[in-house]
């Protein structure tokens, strides 16, 4: 009896210790997947894309490239399902967090965007071609502005603020320190690279605006790495940081 009871309860207990190795094991996995997540933000939240408008390049293309210039109305009439499907996806569409300041620029876009799909719908159910012409090249420029909004002027400039989206979001603010300090040296980095990037043909009569912002961008991080070098106290780094946000805010809208 007492052989029979031993074995029954080791057998018991042998479960209940597996069932607890499990759990425990469970818990360290959700704990560590949380600690990770405050300190490393997915990806896409410094990814400035928004699949649905890339998306949607795929109907203005054909319009713009094929139908526009040889005038092939049937084509163009043949569009306005793909413009409108495509156009709902944009209006629900959802920037992603390092383009959070973009929003009320993003929204007036979108105003006008709507109103060019509204005449393309209204002109493309006409013989009205010059109003079909037109209204397929407002629909195109249009398309065009909410791309500029979202796409960053060079990739220099879309380097450094994913660099700085995290440092002023997420690590220093969360306390960080490890993470803020290689970040300060990363921004550093980037922002050599930008004070010495060339603009994109559009933006080429901004350059000697943005040549000057940006050698204070440097300046600034540069100011804010020598802080951190000297160990400077909290509130110092907190203007430090401040400082390089609002620069880099000051460059961006250069081009709004």
């Amino acid at each position: 009896m007492l052989r029979k009871f031993l074995i029954t309860n080791y057998n018991f207990m042998g479960i209940e210790m597996k069932n607890l190795f499990i759990y425990t094991t469970l818990i360290f996995l959700v704990f560590i997947s949380s600690v990770y997540s405050q300190d490393h933000k997915p990806s896409s939240e410094t990814n400035s894309s928004v699949p649905e408008l890339n998306e949607f390049h795929e109907v203005i293309y054909p319009i713009w490239h094929t139908a526009y210039p040889v005038k092939d109305f049937e084509l163009l009439k043949k569009m306005v399902p793909e413009v409108n499907s495509g156009a709902e996806k944009i209006y629900s569409a959802q920037l992603p967090g390092i383009l959070r300041d973009k929003y009320p620029e993003w929204n007036k876009g979108l105003v006008k965007f709507r109103s060019s799909v509204e005449r393309y719908n209204k002109f493309m159910n006409t013989d009205a071609e010059t109003e079909m012409l037109k209204s397929a090249e407002e629909l195109h420029s249009n398309y065009e502005m909410l791309v500029r909004v979202v796409k960053p002027v060079t990739q220099e400039v879309d380097e450094f603020h994913k660099v700085l989206y995290m440092i002023y979001h997420h690590y220093w603010p969360n306390k960080n320190t490890k993470e803020f300090v290689k970040a300060v040296d990363d921004l550093e980095m980037r922002a050599k690279e930008l004070n010495t990037c060339v603009l994109p043909k559009w933006a080429a009569n901004k350059s000697e605006e943005f040549q000057k912002q940006s050698q204070k961008l440097y300046d600034a991080t540069n100011s804010l790495k020598k802080l951190l070098s000297a160990n400077a106290n909290k509130p110092d780094i907190d203007k430090a940081v401040e400082i390089v946000h609002t620069n880099y805010v000051a460059l961006e809208k250069l081009f709004d």
